[in-house]
């Protein structure tokens, strides 16, 4: 099975688990961002990433630069506990 396939059969049995209006409005929400052209601001391997200040797991807020002043940063994002 290809990664494709793999991902999609996923997707199906992600999408089976919840009501169907919940996943008519996420298609929504990843039309309106495909419609807003973000496929194309995807930063690729190799792009330099732009100054960010964000709050961490703690609610303290983490800057970039002063992280990129110890070592090369790896960045990784959460959906929280919503």
């Amino acid at each position: 099975m290809s990664l494709k396939d793999e991902l999609q059969a996923l997707r199906e049995k992600a999408e089976a688990k919840r009501p169907p209006e919940i996943v008519a409005q996420m298609h929504r929400a990843v039309d309106e961002l495909r419609a807003a052209g973000a496929p194309g601001r995807v930063l690729k391997g190799g792009d330099v990433a732009p100054h960010f200040a964000l709050p961490d797991g703690g609610e303290r807020i983490v800057d970039s630069t002063a992280l990129l002043t110890r070592g090369p940063l790896v960045v990784t994002f959460y959906r929280g506990r919503w």
